[in-house]
């Protein structure tokens, strides 16, 4: 089968979760006879990477509020049919729209849009996210006015996804969520039939992990991410750490990643003892090492450093802020979630497993059990078997 994969931006496993995602399928789908191709924007600056699909560009860049240009729909329709593509699979569906709802696919050709984050992406819980501000008697002066915000926000965002899921499901062969989880928050914005949603999980990154010690576990709270302050929130996990860290003077925090809060969190940390940055790395031996992962974002879709830290015997903790959270993550038995934005129920939280290895130990070992199923394996089965199902309808 040939299969297309498209992404606004150069699918470099190093740089994100989607390129990570659509690097293992890639790989598994060639393992398994498939050919592959990426099509991407022209500007975009990874790093350099040794793809293993071939890699082609879209003939003109654009921002990412203009319109697609007809030269790129028309590069568009006409790879699809020089290739002979049998699926395309799109990884982002706002960004594309345009592609979506004017490409002409050759016959045959079956097109699937991913959303990877919840229906309402920020929009899900920013009333919560503006009350979580009220720290002080100027935050809770300047409330009015931030929930008046959030309501005109979430208003234009409502009548946006509407349209956008609308147009989507008109003219794609599949729209792919990865939990159905989701599915009530997507009715509650889009009114349409539903019958081409599936649900397909991301696969985790790394293979069952066999030699991991957790009796060795280093007393480390890690943060594996984006350093990004409109999703990630990277500044609550520093302040959960200055709230205990006197208190546990045997731990310390390390948080992997980079990003466009780099700097300002490195301050904020400066009067705090026992941070460490490590900037972009390979997250694998900080997994191995820590023993909590924390997850303080907004929202998200999959997050899929969560399965990654599991694997490897890391408890998380982090917000119950979007709907698959308690698929990857049950409550009390392979984690702990915290109720959207509680810092002091987070708080509490923390110090319960930091201070008690025993819990710590068995929700670990729980945690490496429950993860098992979303190997890579796995996975794949479930796209080969709609791949199946969508060359069946003519």
């Amino acid at each position: 089968m040939n299969i297309l994969f498209v992404f606004w931006k150069m699918l470099n496993p190093t740089t994100g979760g989607i390129e990570r995602v659509t690097d293992l399928l890639c790989r598994k789908f060639m393992q398994r006879g498939h050919r592959v191709w990426y099509l991407n924007s022209p500007d975009d600056k990874s790093p350099e990477y040794d793809y293993p699909a071939s890699v082609s560009l879209f003939p003109r860049s654009r921002k990412w509020q203009e319109p697609e240009c007809p030269e790129n729909i028309d590069y568009y329709n006409k790879f699809l049919k020089d290739k002979n593509i049998d699926v395309v699979i799109i990884q982002d569906l706002n960004y594309f729209q345009d592609i979506i709802t004017h490409g002409t696919p050759h016959a045959g050709t079956k097109v699937i849009t991913v959303l990877h984050s919840n229906p309402l992406y920020r929009y899900k819980n920013i009333y919560k996210a503006a009350l979580s501000q009220c720290r002080d008697w100027r935050a809770v002066k300047r409330l009015p006015w931030e929930l008046k915000w959030a309501y005109e926000k979430r208003k234009k965002a409502l009548k946006k996804y509407r349209t956008v899921y609308a147009d989507t499901m008109a003219h794609v062969d599949a729209f792919c969520m990865l939990s159905m989880h989701y599915l009530p928050e997507l009715c509650s914005v889009y009114h349409g039939d539903t019958g081409k949603v599936i649900a397909i999980p991301d696969p985790n990154t790394y293979e069952v992990q066999d030699d991991v010690c957790i009796k060795h576990k280093k007393k480390q709270l890690l943060y594996v991410g984006r350093l990004d302050p409109l999703q990630k929130r990277v500044d609550r996990v520093l302040s959960l750490w200055k709230r205990v860290y006197k208190d546990f003077e045997d731990w310390e925090l390390i948080i992997v990643g980079d990003g466009p809060q780099a700097e300002e969190l490195k301050r904020m940390a400066s009067t705090l003892d026992r941070v460490r940055f490590a900037g972009r790395q390979d997250p694998a031996p900080y997994y191995r090492d820590a023993s909590i992962l924390c997850l303080t974002s907004d929202y998200e879709g999959w997050a899929m450093v969560l399965p990654e830290a599991m694997t490897f015997g890391t408890v998380p903790v982090l917000f119950d802020s979007y709907c698959a959270a308690a698929e990857l993550v049950i409550d009390n038995e392979t984690g702990m979630l915290v109720k959207p934005f509680s810092m002091k129920q987070f708080e509490r939280r923390l110090r319960l497993l930091m201070s008690d290895d025993t819990l710590r130990r068995q929700m670990s070992h729980n945690g490496m059990k429950h993860i098992g199923q979303f190997d890579i394996d796995s996975i794949a089965d479930l796209w080969e078997s709609l791949f199946k199902r969508l060359s069946k309808r003519h």
